[in-house]
């Protein structure tokens, strides 16, 4: 696959180690809010204002997750949240959908970074 970018980014090591380890708290994140998410009871599924809601206390919790501004925490839940609702839509529409699953640390790279 070959990738088109818009603007290329040649970063430092130090922006690209910064930006990787942004990448991983919110991978760390994502996979929170999945586990808090799936062990709630069926009938009492927390939705994102729910979760959105639980930030603050997470954050208290688990000091790495103060690292991350709260717009951006907040755009981390509202992903899952959306993707929750694609897999709904399409299982409503006849299509075999899997589940969300945990994402290890080899599966957060979400963009190409370029030296």
């Amino acid at each position: 696959m070959e990738y088109s970018h818009r603007y290329r980014a040649y970063q430092t090591q130090e922006v690209a180690d910064r930006l990787e380890h942004h990448l991983d708290v919110h991978r760390q994140l994502d996979n929170q809010v999945r586990w808090d998410y799936e062990n709630s009871p069926e009938d009492d599924k927390p939705s994102e204002c729910d979760q959105n809601n639980k930030l603050p206390e997470w954050k208290q919790r688990w000091s790495l997750f103060s690292e991350l501004h709260s717009k951006a925490a907040q755009a981390t839940v509202g992903r899952f949240h959306q993707d929750l609702t694609v897999l709904r839509e399409l299982k409503e529409k006849g299509y075999k959908v899997g589940r969300l699953t945990r994402q290890a640390p080899s599966d957060s790279c979400r963009g190409t970074l370029l030296n």
